[in-house]
């Protein structure tokens, strides 16, 4: 059976931290893929933080936000160090490669072989650039009032076809996207979208996207829910993403 570095028993001997002492506060949305992507990172590198709610009145587009993160998005994660200085860090790609540089002493999230690790960053930018904005496509078909039957047929199936081509690059063998047992940047966009695409495609007329789920993916969806980091977040968004969803099937 395959092996990487991060499954390697040298890989439990992590370097000693050297930036432990920086805060870390972050700008969430309990329904956002996005912010629950940097929450699955920061509960594996078991780092500690502080949660802050968008401005109300405005939101992502107050001028309070904006002064944070001028591209008005979330999630935003604000770093103070000891003398105080804070900085934002923006985009969840960046975010979570700015965890696993500042804290090298936490579990890695990156494998230490450089086409391993090639791979994972090429899985984890699949989600962004491809699997999530195909399955956003749906976002507005739920509602029963705004719903095209022609729009939710095409855009599911170029969903289904993205889903085949993430198993396609998915190595065998594994576990996890990358690894047996410890999760890397490739998952952390993952569990998010799986739960949505699962909650949605039924509601929107769809089969089940389980039916869609080769034996390699049904294998990474059960060991990612398997996965204390991942259990957390999805603590928390289940509810929120089914809130969202009743919400609008009402509309």
């Amino acid at each position: 059976m395959a092996t990487t570095a991060l499954d390697s028993p040298a890989a439990s001997h992590h370097k000693p931290a050297v930036k432990q002492h920086l805060k870390l506060a972050l700008y969430d949305d309990p329904h956002s893929e996005f912010s629950s992507k940097v929450k699955v990172a920061l509960y594996a590198k078991g780092l500690e933080w502080t949660p802050l709610a968008v401005p109300c009145g405005g939101g992502t587009r107050s001028p309070e936000f904006l002064a944070v993160n001028p591209l008005g998005k979330i999630p935003a994660l604000l770093v103070t160090d000891e003398q105080g200085r804070r900085e934002a860090v923006v985009e969840s790609e960046v975010i979570v490669e700015f965890l696993e540089d500042a804290f090298p002493g936490h579990p890695r999230l990156l494998p230490e072989e450089p086409l391993e690790r090639s791979r994972a960053r090429l899985i984890a930018r699949l989600h962004d650039l491809y699997l999530e904005p195909a399955l956003r496509r749906l976002y507005p078909q739920v509602a029963p009032s705004t719903r095209s039957e022609a729009v939710v047929q095409e855009a599911a199936a170029a969903f289904r076809a993205r889903l085949a081509e993430l198993d396609a690059l998915l190595p065998p063998n594994r576990q996890l996207a990358v690894t047996h047992n410890q999760l890397t940047v490739a998952d952390c966009g993952y569990p998010a979208l799986l739960l949505y695409g699962e909650l949605i495609l039924p509601a929107v007329g769809q089969p089940p996207l389980q039916e869609s789920y080769t034996p390699r993916l049904a294998a990474w969806r059960r060991a990612l829910w398997a996965q204390p980091a991942v259990a957390r977040v999805l603590s928390s968004l289940q509810p929120a993403a089914q809130e969202w969803l009743d919400g609008k099937l009402r509309q």
